[in-house]
């Protein structure tokens, strides 16, 4: 599904604030991102991390084979979901993600997770994080990671201009903001670190901000150096 597609069908099928149309008109070019990578691929389990416009678009291609982890109610509610209808169509296991320990009795393994913009708001360790997503996959199960790029060129450029391009966190516990932000190098080990294997790495100016100056950056993002571009998606595969 194409980006201008996934818009269509939110707008379509959904009472949406001014909130959730920014944020689904700057995401849909990721969302796409991920609804290519899967292509006509099918997996038996999947885990979908952070409820999100996205989970949606997974719930039609999977159905009840998808299930959600993260926040419930009006915990999960706000730009980034389209509809609570979502958490009652599909399994949710309630979760804060900074306590996400080692795979526990209550869980049980998965074909592909999809952790996407998640990583970066969390202040546990990574390395946390990965041993226990990779506990969570089954033999050459799929894990994909989203994250925004540290050391992208428009964080770069603002550095240049005197200016901090990392925003300083929330005072609202449930939606802190980001805490810390990676390098596709650090994600990489990470992935080593959990025992996982690379499979594909994606990086693209898929953050469409719609301000007049985010689109005339982007307009030259075939000749920003890929390792320099604003997001990041990794495929990893457990062996």
């Amino acid at each position: 599904m194409k980006k201008e597609a996934i818009k269509t069908y939110f707008k379509q099928n959904f009472k949406l604030d001014q909130e959730k149309r920014d944020y689904l008109k700057i995401h849909a070019k990721r969302f796409e991102t991920v609804l290519n990578i899967l292509g006509h691929q099918e997996f038996n389990a999947i885990l979908d991390i952070g409820p999100s416009f996205l989970s949606e678009l997974l719930f039609q291609k999977f159905g009840n084979r998808l299930t959600l982890l993260g926040f419930d109610g009006e915990e999960s509610e706000g730009g980034h979901l389209p509809s609570s209808s979502i958490l009652n169509k599909t399994k949710l296991i309630k979760q804060d993600l900074n306590f996400f320990g080692p795979k526990a009795d209550v869980f049980k393994t998965y074909d592909l997770i999809v952790c996407a913009e998640v990583m970066e708001h969390l202040y546990t360790s990574p390395f946390q994080l990965f041993d226990s997503l990779s506990s969570l996959l089954n033999k050459n199960g799929l894990l994909i990671i989203q994250t925004p790029n540290a050391v992208a060129l428009r964080k770069r450029l603002a550095m240049l201009f005197g200016n901090n391009p990392f925003e300083i966190p929330r005072q609202n516990l449930q939606n802190p903001g980001h805490f810390r932000e990676y390098t596709a190098k650090e994600l990489i080990n990470f992935g080593e670190y959990g025992g996982l294997e690379i499979n594909r790495i994606i990086y693209d100016e898929y953050f469409e901000y719609p301000s007049v100056l985010s689109k005339f950056y982007r307009s030259f993002k075939a000749i920003i150096p890929k390792k320099m571009k604003s997001g990041i998606t990794i495929v990893y595969k457990k062996p």
